[in-house]
């Protein structure tokens, strides 16, 4: 197989067909194959095929390598088959194919590429498990814990959830994780399946409690139904025995939905937490907003570990933490759309220089925002003139103590907090 792919059309346009398989080899499938110069699966599928004419590759052990030879003889006028496990479109092999061409024609449109390239869809498998089960799968959420981590809270807030599975995490796994999270749902109902459609198929309805202790594999599906559902409270302001902390570097749970609301969040893009300490703000924000990348930034060690505890407690897969100084991690992270400053110490006017520099300012509702306690820190902000102030606001919160032996109570006041909001100068 050649190490660098040489795309030249001929005089005849080539085919790539990616065909998603589903949970079998449809006969629809084996007779495109016949007619196909290259057919491209897993071992498992080329196995299914029987007698071709074809030439068959197998995708291992590089799927990305094979695809581009796949694309390199489509451009040279073969007619290529290309054949995915379960749905090539639902993190299977075509979001890979499409990465790979959006690089190797980055300037050409879908009919401007020099082969033709056309999707087959093709039943998936929480597609025929839920008709076997009776299950309405419009209302469902779905979600993949295919080479990636998954959401407890947010799996557990969805009436109906269809989770695939994977490696490490097959179904058992993600049922003793959303367990873990809140002990409530062990007595959820739901469904443990694997191998649908096949002479190995299992179907097992039981409560997610008993779904820990399934024996199956990576090819496994985990339903949540309605019956049993806990009612799941929004990621706002979460109890800080949530956290694990250092003295006090832990933004308190009444300070962070007012300094959440104050950046806006935005459903995508990249949140910079910078000074992170536990962590807490980017966590939150990271869990009330799925797509968000969170990039968090401390140099003490010991808040690195609890921020890294933290985040694998809440479940929270889109954090990733950088650990050193902000001046120095700030030119390799990704451009932000929001920034929280949570620390700075003697360096924070120069943090917010570089920081408001990386944000886009034709963007009205990008924004820094910055947590102050000191008077120098309160003094250095209110004279700040390298971005445009928004909001300035400071919070004065007293919460319930007992005294005198519990036989009264007070409002014991905290320290105040001080929020200033920025945004880059045009």
């Amino acid at each position: 197989m050649p190490q660098t792919p040489v795309f030249c059309q001929s005089h005849a346009k080539g085919t790539l067909d990616v065909y998603s398989c589903g949970t079998k080899v449809s006969r629809h499938v084996l007779d495109a194959c016949q007619k196909s110069d290259h057919v491209f699966a897993s071992d498992k599928l080329l196995s299914a095929l029987g007698d071709t004419n074809a030439v068959c590759h197998n995708l291992a052990p590089s799927p990305r390598k094979a695809l581009q030879f796949a694309m390199e003889l489509a451009a040279q006028g073969s007619h290529v088959a290309l054949l995915s496990t379960g749905d090539a479109l639902y993190h299977g092999l075509g979001s890979t194919l499409l990465d790979l061409l959006s690089k190797t024609f980055p300037d050409k449109k879908r009919d401007d590429l020099p082969f033709a390239l056309n999707f087959h869809p093709g039943i998936t498998a929480f597609q025929s498990l839920c008709h076997k089960a009776g299950i309405v799968w419009s209302e469902a959420q779905l979600f993949s814990a295919h080479h990636k981590d998954i959401q407890p809270l947010r799996i557990l807030q969805a009436k109906t959830a269809i989770i695939y599975a994977g490696l490490p995490l097959t179904a058992p796994l993600i049922a003793r994780r959303l367990c873990n999270a809140d002990p409530r749902s062990g007595s959820r109902s739901c469904i443990v399946a694997e191998n649908i459609d096949t002479k190995d198929e299992r179907i097992v309805l039981c409560t997610l409690q008993e779904a820990c202790d399934c024996q199956m594999g990576p090819t496994s599906i985990l339903v949540l139904l309605p019956h049993g559902a806990q009612q799941v409270s929004l990621p706002l302001g979460l109890a800080d025995e949530h956290f694990h902390f250092e003295n006090h570097c832990l933004t308190n749970r009444y300070v962070r939905p007012v300094v959440l609301s104050c950046l806006r969040l935005p459903s995508f893009g990249v949140l910079w937490d910078l000074g992170a300490g536990s962590g807490s703000v980017g966590l939150e924000a990271a869990l009330l907003q799925q797509d968000l990348a969170v990039h968090a930034v401390e140099q003490f060690p010991d808040r690195c570990a609890n921020i890294r505890a933290n985040a694998e407690r809440l479940g929270v897969p889109n954090l990733t933490l950088h650990e050193g100084n902000i001046l120095d991690a700030m030119p390799n992270l990704p451009d932000p759309a929001r920034i929280f400053v949570g620390g700075g110490g003697k360096d924070l006017q120069y943090i917010l220089d570089q920081a408001l520099a990386r944000l886009d300012a034709a963007d009205p509702d990008a924004s820094l925002v910055v947590t102050a306690i000191t008077m120098e820190t309160v003094a250095l902000l209110t004279q700040y003139t390298g971005g445009v102030c928004e909001e300035a606001l400071s919070l004065d919160i007293a919460v319930r103590t007992d005294m005198i032996a519990g036989r009264y109570s007070h409002l014991a006041p905290l320290n105040r907090i001080h929020i200033f909001s920025f945004r880059p100068r045009v």
